[in-house]
Order: C-alpha cells, then structure tokens, then sequence
C-alpha cells in the first residue's frame, strides 16, 4: 500500500513538473476581468445598455491598469446608446494609451451631437500626437525587418509540419519514430531555431525599452513581438518569460487569454495536456464533465469561462453564451 501511494505521489510530482509554469492574479483583478469579459459578451450580443453599465462601473471601480482595448469598446457602447460625452472621455484615453483606431472602426466612431462632433474633431489630431510621441519607432521597423526575414516560417511546410508533430505530441498512439514524424519533426526544430534567436533579440530590446505594449509599438509590431513571445517554444516549462508575461498581463499588456496561449502552446509542445483549453487548442477538445475544473483555472488568471454552446436546435438566448474556439480579447 505504501508503494503504491509512494508510486502515485512520483508520478503526480512529475507530471506536475512537466506542466508549464504559470502564475496566478489577486481576486481584483479576477473581478475586474470578469466584469469586463461579461460587459464584452453583452457588446458583441448587442445587449447594448447593459454592456455599457458594465463597461462605466468596471473601468470606474478598477485601481489597476486598463487596456486601452477596453476603453475603446466602452467608447463604441457609449456612442451606441448617444452617451456621446462619455464616449469622448473614453476614446482619449484609448488613444492617448497607444490605441489605434483602424479602417473598419473608424466608421463607427461618428457622433451626431454638434458639440460632442466638434470637440472630437478638435482633438483627435492632439491624442494621435500624444500617443505617437511615446512610439519607438526605431523598434517598430526593426520588428518590421525581423518578420520580413522570417517570412518562410509561414509556409504551409512549417506549419503543416507544427500542427503533425503537436497532435502527435498529445496522441500516445502516435508513433515519435515513424519516418513521417521524424522528418516532421526536423521542419519543427529548424522553425524553433529561427524562432529562439528571434526570441533573444526581442528579449534584449525588452530590457532596453521594457515591454511591447501598444504604448511603445504601432500595433502591428506589437502583434510581431506577442507572436514571438508565443512562438518561442525553447521555453518550455515557460520558467523563463513567466515572471515578465504574467507582469505584463497584470498592466494590462497582454491579455488573460493571450496569456493562457503561450501556457497551453507549451504544454502542448512538450507533449502535455492544456491547461486553460485556448481557441488554438479548441474549447470542442474539451470534455465536458472537466470544464468546471477548467474553468476554476481559468479564474486564476482573470480568463472568461468556457461555456460550450451546441451547434445543434435554436440559437441560444443566454447573453453569456459564447461560440465555442472563439475570444473575447483583441489584445
């Protein structure tokens, strides 16, 4: 009986060690990103003044940092429901934070109210100028330049290669010396190379100018250098970026569900199960009797639950319903 539970304790402690690293958040911001992900479900379910009561009294009541993504949704509510004053305050602080407003959303930033049109009209240019004069734009073009000379990781080769090794990663039928995986998997490892020696420049530029937040970097380099941090599976226990992710994360850099992709990628690299069950695993890969044991870990980093809608009968009426593999974030 005592060997067998001395089996159970060294196995359970090294699968335990196997698992990535990650950390945990205070009960505030457990709060605030529930808040915050519910108001988003709502915005997206067109269940308009709720969101926006959401939206005002979480972003009023949080001491922390706010992403400027979430200032810009409360911005889009508040012109929605002609809360048009408080839609300006809102979108200063977007912009001003390093939010950028692109093509496809600018056509939904309109006020109607003369006073509320001329007073964004007579602002805009100076919140852009604020928020530009903190851009490192030497950083910007050299992530520019590093994903140009990286563009043939992105062939179907190499990700073909990626997504054949990781299902064989998690399948214990799968055989890791066929000819096919071991071929596979050399397409991988010269990928990880690549992407270790990418990782280690962006780390360098990290302990100059601190993190890749839209604050520093246009937007599009600030998803280059997010994709790295995600790509660089050399870490991975994630023993290394853990302390600067989960930093991040907490000031409002990344995202609860960015984080929870560089945790299950590497897990899922080193062959093991996810263990937050993010959009690039698939909530339908989940089982269902293990989804409050999800979702309870999923708390622990401030991410949205998991609620699994079939596809099949009438659309759902429940506004906290979400479509399965799909996010909340957009940061």
């Amino acid at each position: 009986m005592k060997t067998s539970i001395l089996l159970l304790m060294i196995a359970f402690s090294f699968g335990a060690f196997a698992q990535a690293k990650y950390s945990t958040v205070s009960e505030n911001f457990m709060a605030y990103h529930e808040k915050i992900a519910s108001a988003e479900r709502m915005y997206k379910n067109d269940s308009l003044l709720q969101a926006y009561a959401k939206f005002d009294i979480s972003i009023a009541e949080y001491k922390g940092a706010i992403n400027p993504g979430h200032y810009f949704r409360a911005a889009l509510c508040a012109i929605k429901i002609k809360e048009e004053f408080k839609a300006l305050h809102f979108l200063e602080k977007a912009i001003t934070n390093g939010f950028e407003i692109d093509s496809a959303k600018k056509e939904a930033v309109v006020f109607y109210n003369q006073n509320t049109k001329k007073e964004y009209q007579d602002n805009i240019t100076k919140w852009e100028e604020a928020r530009d004069n903190n851009r490192n734009f030497d950083w910007t073009n050299e992530l520019y330049a590093i994903k140009d000379a990286n563009k043939k990781y992105e062939a179907a080769k190499f990700k073909g290669a990626v997504e054949y090794c990781t299902s064989c990663m998690k399948n214990k039928a799968c055989s890791k010396t066929s000819q096919d995986y071991v071929s596979k998997y050399r397409i991988v490892k010269e990928k990880m190379k690549a992407d270790s020696i990418t990782a280690a420049t962006l780390l360098q530029k990290i302990q100059q100018y601190g993190f890749p937040s839209m604050k520093v970097l246009s937007k599009e380099a600030c998803s280059i250098a997010h994709n790295i941090l995600l790509n660089y599976d050399v870490d991975r226990k994630n023993e290394r970026l853990d302390g600067m992710l989960s930093r991040a994360m907490i000031e409002g850099h990344i995202s609860p569900e960015f984080y929870a992709s560089v945790i299950d990628r590497r897990n899922l690299m080193s062959g093991e199960m996810p263990e937050f069950y993010e959009p690039l695993t698939g909530y339908e890969k989940t089982i269902a009797k293990d989804i409050a044991v999800i979702n309870k870990k999923r708390r622990t980093i401030g991410l949205y639950p998991i609620k699994i809608v079939s596809t099949a009968g009438t659309k759902p009426k429940d506004p906290n319903a979400i479509k399965k593999a799909s996010g909340l974030y957009d940061y």
